[in-house]
């Protein structure tokens, strides 16, 4: 039997000290505001493969292009509209969880700035 553990993913960042200063994905291009991304990484496995932890931005939007990975977010403050390359179009607000699939292309724009819970898996 292993053992059973967890992880506190602390929205404020650990101890309430504040989420690092973080950059963009590099397949991210940024095409308005959006310069100032912080991140929190609570948790990867041992083959990096699932993470989990905290990202925040100030307003902006970014171009996402065939997004490598599957991402679980959830919204913890802000919004989010997300825009497909095909037109399909969602927006997204404080309390609201939703997936980005692994081959997404299209907007992520954030009218206003934006904290959100994020399990990325990479497989």
């Amino acid at each position: 039997m292993s053992n059973i553990t967890f992880t506190r993913i602390d929205a404020k960042g650990p101890g309430a000290s504040g989420l690092n200063p973080a950059l963009h994905d590099p397949a991210d291009v940024i095409l308005d505001g959006a310069k100032a991304p912080h991140a929190l990484n609570a948790y990867s496995d041992a083959t990096n493969m699932l993470s989990a932890g905290v990202w925040q931005c100030d307003a902006g939007t970014l171009k996402l292009a065939d997004l490598p990975i599957h991402e679980v977010c959830v919204l913890i403050e802000g919004e989010v509209v997300i825009t497909s390359d095909d037109g399909r179009s969602e927006r997204y607000a404080a309390g609201d969880a939703f997936i980005l699939h692994k081959g997404f292309s299209g907007t992520w724009h954030m009218p206003v700035a934006t904290k959100k819970y994020s399990i990325v898996y990479c497989g």
